[in-house]
Order: structure tokens, then C-alpha cells, then sequence
């Protein structure tokens, strides 16, 4: 490719280097200069053009890009047109992103002029999301660099996988000291794990930490076919030769992998018996948290295989973010504390009729829960997370002009506290977390900094909600001391139940404005939305 100024008289057949305004229209950068634009471009008096001149054997930029991305658009994945150099990868499913990072890392080496830019390999995504971009830098490349990294490309496309329906069991095991609250706090998050990847948790089992009663466990287990048992037991396995690992063999099965390199989640241990495959699983597994029983569980949820190349591969980012359930934390987080807000907008509304409440507009048009979360964005808040579900395209829609990052919620039907716990656990880096209603649109921005300015100056109190009236209302400003019990909630009460157990922790903030009490359910309180 030839690149440099040129005469408009010799311009014909070139690409415009940078964009230009004539007097009746303006030419856009990398515009192929025609003989009616060489015309137009001699009638406005330009003499010169900075232009690109493509040389035999030269590919122009759009079609090397589409070329690249042909072969890189695998399972669950869609491409754009090219334009301006630039093909994108987009999700079709909400899944697993699966691809080999080394192929991309060559693909890179071969010419400064192509890129290919991906997300983190093996990371889950929500449909939609672009998982990659291919660029040409330059307006073209030269066809023997397009073809050697396509032969690259080959059969290593970037693919996403989406979860498959699986089933599963649980066994705990039990020694005096645990609790059964904890174990049914474990067996809480853990069907939370499973349902968000399509899994069913058929049958859970309880048993003393003894190899034998496992393994008898583990064999009523098998008769009933799950496609996993999950073992968490009541101490951490410390040896291939330990309570869980011993039952599995004397139940018949193979020890596949006992120990990852991954921090949370060292202690997994991966086996099978016959076509089940048995995870037993580290201790932080208790806890919703992310940790390395997370990594393994996505990819088994897209029946992607985990070899001990990639287990040994997740050393790399294998530490991840510290859990405040360790009993010794070896950070503790300092400076400035950072609120995220959480607007639950999944409800399908059915008191509504046959409306959707949160898509109805106000006097000037907007749609109820874009107010809220214009409101929201502009007070202190430092993160905005909104959890759809009914109707989740039109809310997301609804939500487009505003900074708020949406997450659909596919278990929306199974009550509130689902949209929690997934709003929640995309927030886990913040200090506190305001939880909002997606049906209260005259919360202003002023009272919400009420809120959070209430918060950093109480440090004695960890839950902090506005009070009308001697009336509580909404929203409700928990401290990540809640984190954990806001995570384990389950059915349709919402966070309303941890208020409620813990009124020592209640820090009421006096308002002057009743908004904090008005939502809007019925056809009736829709109707009167307008004239409050």
C-alpha cells in the first residue's frame, strides 16, 4: 500500500486518508474516491489529497477483516459487517466463552497491521456481548499475511457455549461441630450456583464424615443416574488419602484431579464413577462468592472438557478476588468506600394487568424505571446494576440512554430474592450496596446521597433505610457485613427479611418527602401516577 499526497487529478481509484468537508457535503475518512468524487473534490478547488493507494496483492481493510472473522465465528457467536476495518463478535447465547488464547496470540504475531482482541478466555457472558473484535489498523493489508493467519484460524474458532440442562445431587457430610444452619446455608448457595447454569438439584444427602456411610451415600446416589454428585464436606480435604476421596474409589470410582491452582478453591477434587462425574468441593464453596469451584462448574454446565492442560493453565489469574469468609483475610480494603446500586426490575407485574408497570410513561415520556435509574446514576453511587427479567428486552431497552449495566435474570418466576442475589454478586467489590424498587420513580438522586452520606458517617450501623412519617421506606442501603446474608435469600420477600432479623443494625434516616413510600402496583395507583 502506497500512502502519501497526491494531485485530486490522480486521486481516481484511491482511498481519502482523512475525512474532508466540501461545500455541499462532507467525505468521510477512508471514502473510495470515484470520478464523480475526484470531480467534486476538483470543483471545490482541493489541488492535493492525502489519500491510500492500494498495490497488487494488497487486501482492502473491511474485506480483510471479514476474511479474519469468518473462520473465527464458532457456536453461539454472530459477526457484524465489516466497516472501518473492524469486524465484531457477538454473543448469540449467554454462555461460556471458549476459545484457545494461544491461537490469538499468534494470529497477532504475524502482521502490526491485523489485531484480533478477545475478552479473557473461558469467562461466561450474557448474550449479546461483544466476546471479540477484529481490526486492520492500516486501509489494507498485504493477502499472503490475510491467508497465513487464516490458515491459523482454522478450525480454532471462538465459540460460546451455552449451559446444557443437567442434573445433580448433593452430599454433605457432618462432624458435631457443624451446624446444620450451615449446612443448609451450603445447600442454599449451591442450588443457587446450579440454576443460573441450567442445572436441576434433584436429591441432597446428609451423613456423618465417615469414608464408609459416604460411599453407601454415594451409591443410593448412582442409582438414580445424576449427571454430577457434588460432595462438600464437613472438613476440607487435606489428601488423596482422605475421608471423600477414599469413598469415591471404594464406591468404584477414579480420582481425576485432587487440587487446582486457583486461590479461593485450591482443595477441589475432580473424579467419576462410571458416567457421573464427582466434584468435592473446596470449603469456599460454602460461600457465593467466586471461587475456583465456579471456573470448574461453568465449564461442566457447557459439557466443555476440563483437562489437566487447562487446570493447570488457571494458574495464570488463578488468584482471585479475597472473600471476606476466610478466617484470616490477608488485605483489608482501605480509602474511600464505594456504594453500588442495585434497581430490581424484573417483576412481571402482575397486579398491573396486563401491563408491564415499569415501561409506563410519565408526563414527559420517560419510561418509570428509566427514571429510577436516571436518579440513580446521578446521585453518589460509584456502580448501577439493574436485574431484568419479564419483558427483559423492553426494560434493557428502556435502560439504553443511562449508565446502568443490565443482567437478566432467567429464574425471575421463582421470586424476588433471585434478582437479588444475582444484582448482588455483580457488586461484591463495592463497600455497601443501595437495593432499590424499579417502580418508585420520584426517589430523587438528593435523597439516595441522604442515604449513602448517612452510612459513612455511622460506622457503627450497617443497615440504613429512609424514614416518612415514622413510616420505613425504600431504598435500603446494606453494608457488605450483609453481603453474605443478602446472597443466601431465596423465595419473594426480598431483603425485607434481613431488616426484620437484624433491627440492631438498623440506622433509620429521617427524609421530608413521603416518595419513599410510593410505588405503583395496581391499574388504579398507575392511573394516579402522573397527577402525584
Amino acid at each position: 500500500m502506497i500512502f502519501g499526497t497526491v494531485k485530486t487529478e490522480h486521486s481516481q481509484g484511491c482511498y481519502l486518508a482523512h475525512s474532508m468537508r466540501l461545500s455541499k457535503k462532507r467525505l468521510g475518512k477512508g471514502t473510495f474516491i470515484t470520478a464523480s468524487i475526484q470531480s467534486e473534490l476538483t470543483d471545490n478547488g482541493v489541488e492535493s489529497v492525502l489519500v491510500a493507494q492500494l498495490e497488487d496483492g494488497d487486501v482492502h481493510e473491511d474485506t480483510a477483516a471479514q476474511v479474519i472473522a469468518n473462520p473465527l465465528k464458532g457456536q453461539g457467536v454472530s459477526l457484524t459487517a465489516a466497516r472501518t476495518g473492524r469486524v465484531n463478535l457477538q454473543a448469540t447465547v449467554e454462555g461460556l466463552c471458549h476459545f484457545d488464547a494461544q491461537t490469538i496470540v499468534n494470529a497477532n504475531s504475524v502482521d502490526e497491521g491485523i489485531t484480533i482482541a478477545t475478552l479473557p478466555e473461558n469467562c461466561w457472558v450474557a448474550q449479546g456481548r461483544m466476546v471479540a473484535t477484529i481490526k486492520i489498523i492500516p486501509y489494507a493489508v498485504e493477502q499472503a499475511k490475510v491467508h497465513q493467519v487464516v490458515e491459523m484460524l482454522m478450525n480454532r474458532p471462538i465459540s460460546v457455549m451455552a449451559a446444557i440442562p443437567h442434573t445433580a445431587e448433593l452430599i454433605q457430610t457432618r462432624l458435631s461441630a457443624v451446624k446444620e444452619s450451615v449446612l443448609d446455608k451450603t445447600s442454599r448457595v449451591t442450588s443457587h450456583r446450579l440454576v443460573t447454569r441450567q442445572v436441576t438439584l434433584t436429591h441432597e444427602q446428609r451423613c456423618n464424615h465417615d469414608t464408609e456411610e459416604l460411599r453407601e451415600r454415594l451409591a443410593t446416589a448412582l442409582t438414580r443416574q445424576p449427571h454430577w454428585i457434588l460432595i462438600v464436606g464437613a472438613s476440607a480435604i487435606s489428601d488423596r488419602g482422605d475421608v471423600i476421596p477414599k469413598a469415591i474409589v471404594a464406591a468404584g470410582g477414579s480420582i481425576d484431579r485432587f487440587g487446582i491452582p486457583v486461590d479461593p478453591g485450591n482443595l477441589a477434587l475432580l473424579a467419576h464413577i462410571g458416567n457421573t462425574t464427582i466434584v468435592g468441593l473446596p470449603g469456599c464453596a460454602r460461600s457465593p462468592r467466586y471461587n475456583g469451584f465456579d471456573m470448574l462448574l461453568d465449564r461442566l454446565a457447557c459439557n466443555v472438557a476440563i483437562t489437566q492442560t487447562w487446570l493447570n493453565g488457571l494458574s495464570v489469574g488463578g488468584l482471585l478476588t479475597e472473600i471476606a469468609d476466610r478466617p484470616a483475610p490477608r488485605i483489608i480494603a482501605a480509602g474511600q468506600q464505594h456504594i453500588g446500586a442495585l434497581i430490581l426490575a424484573a417483576g412481571s407485574s402482575r397486579r398491573a394487568g396486563s401491563i408491564n408497570k415499569l415501561l409506563v410513561p410519565l408526563s414527559d415520556n420517560t419510561a418509570m424505571v428509566t427514571r429510577v435509574a436516571q436518579e440513580v446514576c446521578r446521585s453518589k453511587v460509584s456502580q448501577v446494576i439493574a436485574v431484568t427479567g419479564h419483558q427483559h428486552e423492553h426494560v434493557e431497552s428502556a435502560l439504553e440512554a443511562t449508565a446502568v449495566q443490565c443482567v437478566h435474570n432467567k429464574a425471575h418466576h421463582t421470586g424476588m430474592a433471585s434478582s437479588v442475589v444475582i444484582g448482588v454478586s455483580q457488586l461484591l467489590e463495592q463497600d455497601a450496596i443501595l437495593v432499590c424498587l424499579g417502580d418508585m420513580p420520584h426517589v430523587k438522586a438528593e435523597l439516595i446521597d441522604q442515604l449513602i452520606e448517612a452510612y459513612r458517617q455511622t460506622p457503627g450501623k450497617s443497615i440504613f433505610l429512609p424514614v416518612a412519617d415514622e413510616q420505613r421506606g425504600n431504598p435500603v442501603l446494606f453494608s457488605k457485613v450483609f453481603f453474605d446474608s443478602l446472597l443466601a435469600l431465596t423465595g419473594d420477600i426480598g431483603a425485607r427479611r434481613i431488616v426484620q432479623q437484624h433491627p440492631h443494625e438498623v440506622f433509620e434516616v429521617p427524609v421530608q418527602t413521603d416518595s419513599i413510600l410510593k410505588d405503583y402496583d395496581t391499574p388504579a395507583e398507575l392511573a394516579s401516577l402522573e397527577k402525584w
